[in-house]
């Protein structure tokens, strides 16, 4: 009787996750059972395929839940991730021939993840100390940054980088993509500080109640500001992760993925209201939709059918979200 009690409670604290875990399953079985060529979806290749391909979105999809657990949303994300890219990729062009393209490389990390940080400063003290909602607020600077980009490269893509800037977007580890690897560390460290760290506990509580968090001592605006540079940092990350995949860096790069990360966020249990989800829903969210994106691509959907599947199922995604929350 208690195994059972403490099973029931298990599943009631998990709920999402189980719900995410059934979702996945159904949507393979559904995909496998109508693209005509069972062996594609299940072959190697197409494993590693989506193991590329899953980091950008995953990583970009985990700096909007940070924004989205405090109640808002950031949707500057790409434009970081873009400017961040940008900057990287010209200073190993400036630098390689100095220091050797391995040194530009990592020098070029540091200083972007420090850009991004900052970036994220920005957005946070917009939102908190002047009040502007947080979505007003990432797309004011979504513009800003997206037009420092356009201005450093006058629209064109920045190519021509050593062959060293290509090692962390298209290196294999025994059969793994390094990326893969470097997200699920991502994954694990942000779940971590979530769950087990006191600042976890603070964005919960500000997503929740922010009059509450700060009358029980909390500093909003510190908790807020560092919960963007952590958006930012991993925005950063991301735009790396695209620019090393392509050896090249461009201002628009992922206009799409915006649309994709509130999906990823919502279907992996984040609450737009704030103060609710877990990153781990993320990467079952990432691989159902994953799957998913695959199945489009055997059959041969265009990029337009896509987008609106993609805008369907989010708002499908959350009335079955405020159904459930509803009844419960």
């Amino acid at each position: 009787m208690v195994k059972k009690t403490k099973f029931k409670k298990i599943i009631d604290e998990n709920s999402e996750i189980f719900r995410l875990l059934v979702i996945m399953v159904v949507v393979f079985f559904v995909i496998l059972f109508v693209i005509p060529n069972k062996s594609t979806l299940l072959s190697m290749s197409m494993l590693s395929s989506m193991m590329t391909q899953m980091p950008e979105i995953g990583i970009f999809a985990t700096a909007v839940t940070f924004a989205m657990l405090l109640g808002g949303i950031d949707l500057s994300v790409v434009g970081i991730g873009n400017l961040c890219g940008i900057i990287s990729s010209i200073l190993v062009l400036r630098l390689a021939d100095s220091m050797g393209g391995t040194a530009a490389v990592l020098v070029s990390y540091v200083v972007v993840l420090i850009i991004g940080a900052l970036c994220g400063v920005l957005n946070g003290a917009i939102v908190h100390y002047l009040g502007v909602p947080a979505m007003l607020a990432t797309l004011g600077s979504m513009q800003i940054f997206q037009g420092i980009a356009i201005i450093i490269t006058n629209g064109s893509a920045v190519t021509g980088m050593d062959s060293a800037y290509g090692v962390l977007g298209n290196v294999q580890v025994l059969g793994i993509p390094l990326i893969m690897i470097l997200f699920l560390i991502i994954i694990l460290l942000m779940s971590v500080l979530l769950q087990k760290r006191k600042f976890g506990m603070d964005v919960y509580m500000l997503g929740t109640n922010s009059k509450a968090s700060l009358f029980s001592g909390i500093h909003n605006g510190r908790v807020t500001i560092l919960t963007f540079v952590i958006s930012g940092m991993l925005s950063a990350v991301a735009g790396i992760i695209v620019c090393s995949r392509a050896m090249s860096a461009k201002a628009d790069y992922g206009s799409s993925y915006i649309l994709q990360c509130l999906l990823v966020a919502i279907l992996g249990g984040i609450s737009p209201f704030g103060g609710k989800g877990k990153v781990v829903g993320i990467v079952l969210s990432i691989i159902t939709l994953q799957i998913l994106s695959s199945g489009f691509n055997i059959l041969r959907f265009s990029s337009y059918q896509k987008t609106f599947i993609w805008g369907f199922v989010l708002i499908l995604v959350m009335i079955i979200n405020y159904l459930a929350d509803h009844k419960k």
